[in-house]
This record gives C-alpha cells, sequence and structure tokens, in this order.
C-alpha cells in the first residue's frame, strides 16, 4: 500500500479568494450540515453553488447531484486513501478506505453471501425469526420508542446472525457504533475521536473473541469462513476492520431506513393507506425513504492531482465532501424533491448507497430486511407518531427518537 495522501493546508490569500468566488459556501456554517431543519441551506447552495469552498468544513462541498456522481465515480481518480479520513481513523484501513486493487482484495472474501441472488435464501428465515420475537414483545404494549424497542435490536442482532457473530448486547454494540458515527465528523473535535479509539479497542476486544471461536469451532457463517480461509490474505487486524465496517452499514443503514420510512408514511397519511392495501408499495417508499433522508448523508474523497469537478478547478491534495442529503434533492433529477413520492419512478437514482467502487457491499441484503421489518410494522392497527426528534446527523441520519402507538 502507498502513503496515505496528506491534505494540504490552504493559505489565507486563496481562502479569502475562494471565500469571494463562492459566497454562499462561505456563508454556509457547519450546523446547516448536521442540524435538523437547516436543510434549506443545503439546498439553496446546490442552486447557487453546486460545488464550492466551504471554510466550516475545511474543504470543498459537492451539493449537486451530477458533480457528486462524477465524484463517485471511477473516471476523476479520486482516493479514499488519505491520511485526513475520519472513516478511516474511526474503523480503520479497510475496503471502504482503500482504492483499486487493494479494495478488491478486502471486499472479495466477504462478497459472494450479499449477492441479490444469495440473501434470500441465506437470511430471509434470520429476518422473519428475528422480526417475529422483537414484534410479539412489543405489540401487547400499545407503543414503543421504535429505535430502541425494535430498529436497534433488529439491525444488530441481523448483523450478528448475517456474519455469524455473538451480537449479543445490543445497548453496548449500538453504543460504539455512535462513537464510531461522532468520530466521522469533520469538526475539528479531537473529543470524537478519542471516543471512537476506546470503541474500537472494546470491539476489537469482541471479534478477537469471535475469531477464536471460530477456528475452535468452524461453521458456515461469513466470519468463520473468512478467518478459516489462509487464501484470502487477510491478516486478523484486517479482517476486523472490514468486519467493522460491514457491521457498520448493517446496524446504521437498517435502523435509520426504518425509523425514516416510518416517520415519513405516518407523516402522509394518503399513501401510509396505500401502502398498507398494497405492499408492492413498499419497495418504491423504501426508496424514496432512502432518497430524501439518507442513512449515509455525507462522503468524502481527497485529489491526488489537480482535478475538475462541475467546471471548478481543485488543486492537488484537497478535500471534497458529497452531501448524499442535497444531491439526492436536486431538482434537476428528482421532479418536486422535497415531497415524498412512493410512486417515484427514478427514486433508486439516490446515491444513499453511494456509487461506483464503493458502492454498498450490503445493499441488496438492506432492502430485503427494511421490507420485511416495515410490512410488520405498517399493519399495526391504530399506528399513529405520538412524538419525535427530527431526523439530524452530519455523516448519517435519522430520528434521535420516535415514539409510536397502536392499538393493543
Amino acid at each position: 500500500m502507498d502513503a496515505l495522501l496528506q491534505q494540504v493546508v490552504i493559505d489565507e490569500a486563496v481562502d479569502a479568494a475562494r471565500r469571494e468566488r463562492f459566497p454562499g459556501g462561505a456563508a454556509l456554517e457547519f450546523a446547516d450540515l448536521e442540524d435538523a431543519g437547516r436543510e434549506q441551506a443545503l439546498d439553496g447552495l446546490r442552486e447557487a453553488e453546486p460545488v464550492s469552498w466551504v471554510p466550516a468544513l475545511g474543504g470543498w462541498l459537492v451539493t449537486g447531484y451530477a458533480p457528486a456522481r462524477e465524484v463517485l465515480g471511477p473516471k476523476t481518480g479520486l482516493t479514499v486513501e488519505a491520511h485526513e479520513n475520519l472513516v478511516r481513523a474511526s474503523l480503520g484501513h479497510m475496503m471502504l478506505t482503500s482504492d483499486a486493487g487493494d479494495h478488491t482484495r478486502q471486499r472479495t472474501p466477504f462478497e459472494r453471501p450479499f449477492r441479490m441472488r444469495e440473501v434470500d435464501g441465506l437470511f430471509g428465515d434470520a429476518i422473519q425469526a428475528e422480526l417475529d420475537a422483537l414484534m410479539d414483545a412489543m405489540t401487547g404494549a400499545g407503543g414503543c420508542e421504535l429505535g430502541g424497542a425494535l430498529a436497534a435490536p433488529f439491525a444488530v442482532r441481523m448483523t450478528g446472525r448475517v456474519l455469524g457473530l455473538s451480537l449479543d448486547d445490543v445497548a453496548r454494540i449500538d453504543g460504539f457504533y455512535e462513537a464510531f458515527a461522532e468520530g466521522m465528523v469533520y469538526d475539528g473535535n479531537p473529543e470524537r475521536q478519542r471516543r471512537a479509539d476506546a470503541a474500537r479497542d472494546q470491539l476489537n476486544a469482541i471479534l478477537g473473541s469471535e475469531f477464536a471461536r471460530c477456528r475452535r469451532a468452524r461453521d458456515a457463517s461469513i466470519t468463520s469462513e473468512v478467518v478459516n480461509d489462509a487464501g484470502t490474505g487477510l491478516g486478523d487486524d484486517e479482517i476486523a476492520s472490514q468486519l467493522r465496517v460491514i457491521m457498520f452499514g448493517g446496524i446504521e443503514t437498517i435502523q435509520s431506513g426504518i425509523m425514516n420510512t416510518v416517520l415519513l408514511l405516518l407523516r402522509d397519511p394518503a399513501q401510509l393507506d396505500a401502502v398498507r392495501a398494497d405492499h408492492d408499495l413498499l419497495g418504491g417508499a423504501i426508496e424514496e425513504s432512502l432518497r430524501l433522508i439518507p442513512p449515509v448523508s455525507f462522503i468524502e474523497r481527497w485529489t491526488p492531482g489537480d482535478t475538475v469537478i462541475g467546471g471548478v478547478e481543485i488543486g492537488t491534495g484537497e478535500f471534497i465532501g458529497v452531501s448524499v442529503l442535497s444531491a439526492n434533492r436536486d431538482p434537476a433529477v428528482f421532479d418536486q424533491p422535497l415531497h415524498f413520492d412512493i410512486r417515484r419512478q427514478n427514486a433508486r437514482r439516490h446515491l444513499s448507497f453511494s456509487f461506483g467502487e464503493h458502492f454498498c457491499l450490503g445493499a441488496h441484503l438492506a432492502r430485503l430486511e427494511l421490507r420485511a421489518a416495515l410490512e410488520r410494522l405498517i399493519d399495526l392497527p391504530g399506528l399513529r407518531l405520538v412524538s419525535v426528534e427530527e431526523p439530524a446527523g452530519f455523516a448519517f441520519r435519522r430520528p434521535p427518537t420516535l415514539h409510536l402507538a397502536w392499538q393493543s
């Protein structure tokens, strides 16, 4: 592996010139990227400066759909292999923070079970079993906080089942991933990284025990197959890093996707009624939810050489962030983009599973899990929204809490 790219430091004169050229980006506050209710600031920036210099971020921000796909696609030659990559700092050297051959080497041993033709047969029964247990425990109560009662435990337990890991302490595992998510916020706060480091050390200890168990008693799980296959060329540290990021996708995307979709449906009774009457519409509801409130709302890249993105010249060693949240709301691609439309024909063009080389490994499984969970939830009699903290988050976006009630 080559040395990591070092992000350049922009001097005051260059920064001042860029602020003058990109006044919209210069005016953007970090809270506009993170807080609930401030999405309109990104919409305004996209209309005026779809590729902009944003001092609050310490780099460039792409808010338009076309330049976002350009950044994520293979032709621009941008890289994730940068010293300043906070995903790498939180989760380690792994498939999501590696390019080209190194990326392929790390990803290939894990790909087969996540293929579309595999996931239902491998995991369909497990998904239903987990939902049976969780729904049985909560339906008689007449109400719940959805994240704690179903979304988080379902996401964590299914991730454990998929990977063959014993993830019994849901709150502890979920807490690790909250710390990792905080570590990926580019606001310069070192305390976030300290918490992520502590979470990684604790999770590594769990994974080390799991590897030892898999070697003592080999089984058919993904983890057991990889740790017992010397042909992968992956050492334990690398296997642990791949599992950390796969777990992240399995936990964060599913938890967020369930909560975001339920919220959007409950706020639109006509579309909720339509989905209840025809569960075939759920697929469209899920894609539209992923578009409008993307669980992964920010993606980063760096420039190994001078490049042009969306007509803007960007120098070597610079940081480029993609606002998935904004790109998914681009009216040049999505008609009436702020409207939640379960019948939107092009909803799957969203960038919420990324694009290009780093397209989400578990996208097919995520869709299967989300559909199964939502089929159960929307059929709860008299389901209604009690209260919600609005969806927020810099890199990962969902309601912190979502309280529901139904007829028990």
